[in-house]
């Protein structure tokens, strides 16, 4: 069972310099009863409640449709800047980004990668894959400390181990080549610990689990479906980051608002600061 209640925040707002990441693959909308656990109808405010009161600095969010983006927007954009974009050719269909707290961030740069061996080319795929996978990033100012960094969201092929660790290793490069610390944050498809986590470890660009001086909470799988989460499962979620980061806390967020799970997936958080 959760460790707190559902209506206490299991990271909730951080004070500059710290920076509070987080990432939830928010589930696709598939076509449900309305009272059914994995009916997007029920979750969609249990998403809501579950970011507003965390309060995230810069949130994370894998396969969402149009819809759901559209859902997200509306109820969060007063406070958080979406940087949303599907994988389609033209920017359409299921989508990965970011939520930006506009009380804190400036969004310097927006750039899209494909995860395949034509990054520049949207909806391109390589490596096996079913349908394209990619990449959405920001360049962000702090406004309080001056610190810029990359945020990047994504989402691993779910078949193709081939594609997974490509997909890593080109995620390495891109961080790599912008120079800047750099917070990577995916549904990974894979453990940690995993080869696409070790390629990008490789790059510099590493689990912020276990940097952190403090856990909160229990360490739950991040995968656990609308039933009970097990302690010790399987973490395929996570918040990656650059070596100069210094991670303060983690957690893997089981909380149901109001009852309801948000996703079949929980979130997981992070706070970081990086040194001048």
């Amino acid at each position: 069972m959760p460790s707190a209640p559902d209506d206490h925040p299991t990271i909730g707002a951080v004070v500059a310099p710290e920076v509070h990441c987080a990432t939830l693959n928010v589930r696709r909308r598939v076509p449900h009863a309305p009272g059914h656990a994995d009916a997007w109808e029920r979750r969609r405010d249990a998403v809501v409640a579950l970011v507003a009161s965390e309060q995230p600095t810069v949130l994370a969010v894998q396969e969402a449709l149009p819809a759901q983006t559209a859902d997200l927007t509306a109820r969060l954009c007063s406070r958080w800047e979406p940087v949303v974009v599907g994988r389609g050719a033209r920017g359409g269909g299921e989508a990965v980004g970011l939520f930006l707290d506009r009380e804190r961030l400036d969004v310097v740069e927006r750039r899209t990668w494909a995860l395949s061996r034509t990054p520049s080319r949207p909806g391109s795929r390589s490596w096996a894959t079913a349908f394209p996978r990619h990449a959405v990033g920001a360049v962000v100012a702090d406004r309080t400390t001056g610190r810029e960094f990359t945020a990047i969201a994504t989402h691993l092929d779910v078949a193709s181990s081939w594609a997974r660790l490509r997909g890593a290793q080109l995620l390495g490069r891109i961080v790599r080549e912008r120079g800047l610390p750099a917070v990577v944050m995916a549904d990974w498809n894979c453990p940690a610990g995993s080869a696409p986590w070790r390629a990008l470890a490789d790059a510099g660009v590493v689990d912020s689990w276990g940097r952190a001086s403090r856990q909160v909470g229990e360490a739950y799988g991040t995968y656990p479906h609308y039933r009970e989460p097990r302690v010790g499962g399987r973490r395929i979620d996570g918040v990656l980051v650059t070596e100069d980061a210094v991670v303060d806390r983690v957690a893997v967020n089981v909380r149901r608002p109001g009852g309801v799970w948000p996703s079949d997936h929980a979130a997981v958080h992070a706070v970081v600061r990086w040194a001048s």
